[in-house]
């Protein structure tokens, strides 16, 4: 029976309550699915239960980790129940959501790219990455001059891709060369959030440069991804899939 009051984590707990053993991501989504516990309103339900359960566990640090923990990981990508020792709050030195920004004079470029003439970019978060990557590419990372603060990103917007906030980690630590970027310190979030806000404002940049005077549609779009893939630059290819 649905509760509308969990979260899905706490759908997550009840599904493993029940088996009284542990179970892969998808095994609790068929459970999930099959008891009618939670409604998923996302093209990608598993990867959005995966975030959801990887948050509340054990020795999984991510920028956007809950303070309880509810899970254990006991094998690849099985979770278990936290029990005993293991069910304590996280204590997390300083870490907070940290949003992530985009430059205000990049706001007419973010808007036609995420119109329905285009059609891929539905979700900004996936803009974002994409531009991200194309920043990285070709050694793109501009400062943002200027910035709304009310159109921040909640780094939870981010959680249809499995590959968040992994990409945060790996261009923070491909671009200082330091592990100290990949510590729990708030100093360390504000530099893994930085790099990858200056690196997608480059990469919306050149997109914003190479659509001046061309309509902004999905043959424009397939025209600079193909132009990208000629180019060779030497930097890091996250080969990001949206």
């Amino acid at each position: 029976m649905k509760n509308n009051k969990d979260t899905l984590a706490q759908v997550a707990q009840q599904v493993l309550l029940g088996l009284d053993r542990s179970a892969s991501v998808d095994e609790i989504y068929t459970e999930i699915v099959k008891r009618n516990l939670y409604t998923f309103n996302t093209p990608t339900p598993e990867n959005v239960l995966r975030t959801a359960i990887r948050q509340q566990t054990d020795c999984v640090e991510r920028v956007d980790s809950r303070d309880e923990i509810l899970f254990e990981m006991v094998g690849e990508d099985v979770y278990g129940l936290a029990t005993g020792i293991l069910a304590r709050s996280r204590k997390r030195a300083g870490v907070g959501m940290k949003r992530i920004q985009r430059a205000s004079d990049k706001e007419e470029i973010i808007k036609s790219l995420m119109s329905d003439q285009v059609g891929v970019f539905k979700e900004i978060w996936k803009l974002l990455l994409f531009a991200a990557q194309v920043g990285v590419k070709n050694n793109a990372r501009t400062p943002l001059k200027a910035a709304d603060p009310g159109k921040g990103i909640d780094q939870t917007t981010f959680g249809n891709c499995p590959a968040w906030p992994g990409v945060l980690y790996l261009m923070a630590l491909s671009e200082t060369q330091k592990s100290e970027s990949l510590s729990g310190t708030q100093e360390a979030e504000d530099e893994r959030v930085a790099v990858f806000q200056e690196y997608s404002n480059g990469g919306l940049a050149m997109l914003q440069e190479f659509f001046a005077g061309r309509p902004i549609d999905l043959d424009g779009l397939l025209a600079f991804i193909e132009m990208q893939r000629e180019k060779c630059a030497g930097r890091l290819d996250l080969d990001l899939t949206i």
